[in-house]
């Protein structure tokens, strides 16, 4: 599902979709084929809306990973279950849905097996958080069968509990009864129903890496995460350590370099990523941020907490900001 308008990412994802946005200067979208690839799944179909055409010079990367992608392009807003009930006459049975905006490596293997031997129609991945005040709680019995969903809610306070983490496992015959052409929600709309009805869904719990990249802060943590190897998924670069080099050019790794331009006395990191063409000026100061193509850092500018693809004039200070 990559049909959504990445709101809390603008203005970046004004010029390029969310599921497109790079995560280690690769497109988000590779971490998923790869993991679909890894799992024995080799045909996905991309749910697409805004900025649909910049989706089709994906077709042949996925290609390349192992999986045939087709793009399905939504010309109203449907919705997490209105999209894919979109396709639902090309689903010929078992079917993964994917949030278009997680990054995880899920054992989809064992989710499928868990979602065979207990006979469900729907399996939801689950993730454990500390606060789930921002999510939406999935209430199950020792079995795993799903008794109860809890939307998200911020007046719930710091009660930890399993989240919906965005992976599905259905059949089809789940969203027949979805009308066409209609909005239409998996949280508020197919899942509710379904309890309705007494249809078995199951939990299925996993401690597998999972993170939703959909704001300034998780975007730079899931760069973090990369960069201390709390994931291990491909990138394009290298992971430089901690160093200063002969032209005064201090490195405070880990820091992720693609064959950027740094000026002598640029400080870069800690937790910093560049993209190959990044220009960094003389005696800048990059921490926590990512730099996107595009991205040329004056001298002396600070860049913290934040996404820059666009310019920085000479000495200007940059603090939890996207800049594109």
């Amino acid at each position: 599902m990559a049909g959504g308008f990445g709101t809390r990412l603008r203005p970046l994802t004004e010029k390029i979709p969310k599921s497109l946005l790079p995560i280690g200067n690769r497109p988000f979208l590779e971490h998923q084929v790869r993991l679909l690839a890894a799992h024995d799944v080799h045909h996905a179909t991309l749910l697409t809306g805004y900025l649909a055409a910049d989706f089709d010079a994906f077709v042949p990367r996925a290609a390349a990973l192992g999986v045939e992608v087709t793009i399905s392009t939504e010309t109203t807003p449907l919705g997490t279950a209105g999209a894919v009930r979109s396709v639902l006459d090309q689903l010929s049975g078992t079917t993964i849905v994917f949030n278009g905006d997680v990054l995880t490596d899920l054992d989809l293997t064992a989710m499928l097996e868990v979602h065979r031997s207990s006979a469900s129609v729907l399996t939801i991945a689950l993730h454990e958080v500390s606060d789930a005040s921002a999510y939406g709680l999935v209430e199950h019995d020792e079995d795993g069968r799903i008794t109860a969903f809890l939307e998200k809610d911020p007046e719930r306070g710091a009660a930890g509990g399993w989240i919906n983490a965005g992976t599905y496992i259905l059949e089809p015959k789940t969203l027949a009864d979805i009308p066409s052409d209609t909005e239409w929600s998996f949280e508020y709309q197919v899942f509710p129903g379904l309890l309705e009805r007494g249809e078995r869904m199951q939990a299925f719990r996993s401690d597998a890496y999972w993170l939703d990249i959909g704001t300034r802060e998780r975007y730079l943590e899931v760069h973090a995460d990369l960069l201390h190897e709390r994931i291990v998924a491909p990138i394009e670069g290298r992971i430089v350590g901690s160093k200063t080099l002969d032209d005064g050019t201090v490195i405070d790794g880990p820091v992720l370099l693609a064959h950027a331009t740094v000026e002598p006395g640029a400080h870069l990191g800690p937790e910093a990523s560049l993209a190959a063409g990044v220009h960094v000026g003389s005696g800048a100061r990059i921490e926590r941020s990512v730099l996107l193509d595009g991205a040329r850092i004056g001298a002396n500018a600070v860049i913290l907490d934040s996404i820059v693809a666009t310019t920085v004039p000479d000495g200007d200070h940059v603090e939890r900001e996207i800049l594109a």
